[in-house]
């Protein structure tokens, strides 16, 4: 039996990719945004987006997605850079009173014992990053990294 490889060859290219970026992004598992559409509905809700990419060899940027093999509170061993990180994401006074509605509201769902609500959290990171939003992004990323400096 003989099998067309060009079918093949770029299922194994981004395989091949996703596992290399894995390291990147220090997740153990990498999801194409096509294999995340192909999971239930219960695993879906254990993913989130880690990043909007075009992989050598595609013309089309793709989002990719990881599971969290552990619930978001065990997420609190904060790396070796945790102070820049806060730092770098850290706002002035001038945001603090234009933003404040939309700090106490994120600040109110990180603080929930429901995961999906906290989940909110990093789906309006995740969205504000998209659309270039630098200043929503810096402050959402700030607010999660004090909830879950592990992550």
């Amino acid at each position: 039996v003989k099998i067309d490889a060009s079918y093949l060859s770029p299922h194994v290219n981004l395989a091949s990719r996703l596992e290399a970026a894995t390291k990147k992004y220090r997740v153990p598992l990498l999801m194409s945004e096509s294999f995340f559409g192909g999971l239930s509905g219960s695993i879906q809700s254990t993913c989130r987006r880690c990043d909007k990419v075009s992989f050598k060899g595609s013309t089309d940027p793709m989002v990719i997605y990881h599971q969290d093999l552990e619930p978001l509170p065990s997420l609190q061993s904060p790396p070796q850079n945790h102070a820049e990180l806060l730092e770098m994401t850290s706002w002035d006074k001038e945001t603090e009173t234009s933003y404040r509605g939309l700090i106490k509201d994120a600040q109110s769902k990180l603080q929930s014992a429901n995961e999906l609500v906290q989940r909110e959290v990093y789906d309006a990171l995740f969205n504000s990053y998209l659309d270039k939003d630098w200043k929503r992004c810096k402050i959402f990323c700030h607010l999660w990294l004090q909830r879950f400096p592990g992550d």
